[in-house]
């Protein structure tokens, strides 16, 4: 019964994560680099984050790390924060949010491939044909004439868009073992640190000639929610849920984020409903559900190895 009770909190988590992450696409590419340029924002939202992160903790038990582990997590974050955040930040700035949120598509399947290789995850045909239906839902997407534009002038933008979808996947593999083992809040004030340390020097040239006094209020709302939203309480929801549940079943609602993008547009009106995208959010939907299935091979939450 607890068990139940923790794995329902770990969907609902990630039912909000993914509204956040839906929204993001298209909050961040409004607010670049009209705004603020993305290494910038790349800067603001690794330091802020870590602050919150660090200020958390102080509320919780205080948890030790051992040495080793530290190391590890410096290494995962790399994955996590330094090379996620800067290619999707840079690559949305060079692309569109539709086409971001499609290409991110990918990252429930390279997980499937990470979790069965480091974790020895083993994937039931139910969960397996969940993929495939998902997958199928945005495959319909991409087809329907003339959304998204994959043209040449976005080239360079998606492609860093879909290496940073592969490096996130690989993150939620490789840190899969460390919340396992410590508090989530714990295992992300180090792995924003990281990033921290990493991206200030990164963006500190965009970040030092920003025209802050130049801001509308819009803009600063923006920039919060990319920051402390998309961020902060985004990682919290992901990681609170990867806690509980595999790595694949977290990264399936991936598949859900181009249905928010695309419904939140359309209520812009930016876009409007079809036929094609009902029923691409029906197969994105029931993909998500049997890949969620509870399965007889499940990741135990208090266990740091796969049972």
């Amino acid at each position: 019964m607890q068990k139940h009770y923790f794995r329902t909190q770990a969907h609902i988590a990630l039912v909000f994560a993914s509204l956040i992450y839906g929204l993001n696409f298209i909050i961040a590419k409004s607010i670049m680099p009209d705004v603020i340029r993305p290494l910038a924002l790349l800067s603001l939202r690794s330091t802020v984050s870590a602050i919150l992160f660090w200020i958390t903790s102080l509320f919780l038990p205080r948890e030790k790390v051992a040495g080793r582990d530290l190391f590890r997590i410096f290494f995962y974050s790399f994955f996590g924060v330094v090379i996620n955040q800067m290619l999707f930040l840079i690559g949305l700035n060079k692309t569109t949010s539709v086409d971001s949120a499609i290409i991110l598509a990918i990252v429930p399947v390279a997980a499937f491939v990470f979790a069965a290789i480091l974790l020895k995850e083993r994937i039931s045909l139910v969960r397996a044909s969940g993929l495939v239906v998902g997958l199928a839902g945005i495959l319909l997407l991409i087809m329907q004439e003339g959304n998204p534009d994959f043209g040449s002038t976005t080239f360079i933008g998606n492609l860093l868009v879909l290496i940073n979808a592969i490096s996130w996947a690989l993150f939620t593999v490789l840190i899969k073992r460390m919340l396992n083992k410590y508090h989530t809040v714990t295992v992300m004030k180090w792995v924003f640190l990281t990033g921290m340390l990493v991206n200030i020097p990164v963006g500190f040239g965009q970040l030092t000639s920003t025209g802050w006094s130049s801001i509308p209020l819009t803009g600063y709302l923006g920039i919060g929610f990319v920051v402390v939203a998309a961020t902060y309480i985004g990682y919290f929801l992901m990681t609170f849920g990867l806690k509980r549940l595999s790595p694949t079943i977290v990264n399936t609602y991936n598949y859900t984020q181009p249905i928010i993008t695309g419904v939140a547009v359309t209520m812009m009106g930016q876009d409007t409903v079809t036929f094609i995208k009902v029923i691409s959010a029906i197969m994105i939907f029931s993909g998500v559900f049997l890949v969620s299935r509870r399965q007889q091979t499940e990741i135990n939450p208090d266990s740091s190895r796969i049972k």
